[in-house]
């Protein structure tokens, strides 16, 4: 072999050599940036979930101050047992999760406001039943007409606590969106819009839950009433049809399916079979997840 191919392979083996040490070099760099990022990410995640623990802790303590104080007083404590009891359940389920959860760090945060006004509230019914207890121990008619004024005072607190459950329940509630409306024909066509009766005996409607950081993952009974030109809910037994109740009240429903609520935009379709022709006229559907209303479209039947 002459000197200048031996030289040449030496040239290539050392070529190939620095190119095994680049692609290792780079893919060792891209791992590590990686395992950075992710371990800045994960850090960020505990120094919040950190923070957002000592919240609901200190919530929780100052809460418990509370409901000693309001039940020395003789004030109402029931609501506020059940309610420290549930932020001690958060508090905990943030504990146990130890990976990032962007959605768990932002309901709980927008909790932890709605809290915290609480305590502002309580703090104002205390004042009141300290200063009803203190003029009860004076027992005099000039006493007993400002205990009036109190206790309007104590009323106007509890609206005001009552308001705030009530905000956290509302941004809890469900709501559909992208609500679509196909009729189907003997062959099994779907057609999008408003149809002649003829045309079909059967409607579908197609439509996504709405996301929602507050509203927890659990189960929800959703359930369309169709409504006719008349005003009256189509409703058969035969068909899926049922009842259910509403503040004491029997309300009838079309069609009904139970869902686990996982907040991904999931998609959702009930398909009804009337089983004769609809009547002429404009019809509603109205969409409700348990006995509140989250939607409703209509249609025209020519």
């Amino acid at each position: 072999m002459t000197e200048e191919k031996k030289d040449k392979r030496d040239q290539i083996r050392i070529a190939l050599i620095v190119a095994i040490v680049i692609v290792i070099g780079g893919s060792g760099f891209k791992i590590y940036t990686d395992y950075k990022d992710k371990e800045a990410l994960q850090a960020e995640y505990d120094a919040t979930r950190t923070e957002l623990t000592g919240k609901l802790d200190s919530i929780s303590s100052e809460l418990n101050i509370r409901i000693s104080e309001i039940a020395e007083l003789g004030g109402d404590i029931d609501s506020l047992v059940l309610l420290k009891d549930s932020i001690t359940s958060e508090r905990d389920q943030l504990q146990r999760t130890r990976r990032a959860n962007k959605a768990l760090i932002k309901r709980l945060d927008g909790k932890v406001k709605g809290y915290e006004e609480l305590l502002i509230a309580k703090d104002e019914e205390i004042e009141n039943l300290k200063t009803i207890n203190t003029q009860l121990l004076s027992e005099n008619n000039e006493l007993k007409e400002e205990q009036n004024e109190f206790k309007a005072s104590l009323n106007q607190a509890a609206e005001r606590e009552k308001g705030l459950q009530n905000q956290i329940a509302l941004a809890s509630k469900l709501k559909a969106e992208n609500i679509r409306l196909f009729s189907i024909n003997k062959r099994g066509k779907e057609r999008e819009g408003d149809f002649r009766s003829r045309q079909a005996q059967k409607v579908k409607v197609v439509f996504n839950l709405a996301e929602n950081e507050v509203a927890p993952v659990a189960g929800h009974q959703i359930m369309i009433q169709v409504i006719d030109p008349s005003g009256n809910i189509i409703f058969d037994v035969a068909r899926g049809s049922g009842t259910y109740q509403d503040n004491g009240k029997e309300e009838f429903y079309t069609a009904m399916q139970e869902i686990l609520f996982d907040n991904s935009k999931q998609e959702l379709s009930f398909v009804y079979d009337k089983g004769s022709e609809f009547a002429k006229g404009d019809h509603k559907i109205v969409i409700l997840a348990d006995t509140y209303e989250i939607g409703e479209i209509t249609f025209n039947v020519r």
